[in-house]
């Protein structure tokens, strides 16, 4: 893949969300910032229930599925 973008998130050290996101995220077998992007990418899915569209390979399949927009010269 490309060029990534990252965003960041800060949290107080008392606030206990942290360590609720640690604990679910290690019973997953995941890190924090995997299940927080899961989290994230779960809230934007939608309730889209039609039928994938094929592609001739993953990265052809996921453009046509919107899921990552295609690859332009850099």
């Amino acid at each position: 893949m490309g060029k990534k973008i990252r965003f960041f998130l800060e949290f107080d050290k008392r606030e206990l969300v942290v360590d609720r996101l640690e604990r679910e995220a290690q019973s997953l077998g995941l890190t924090a910032e995997q299940l927080i992007k899961r989290f994230v990418v779960d809230a934007l899915a939608g309730d889209d229930d039609s039928p994938s569209i094929p592609g001739e390979n993953l990265e052809d399949f996921l453009e046509k599925n919107g899921v990552i927009r295609p690859r332009q010269d850099d």
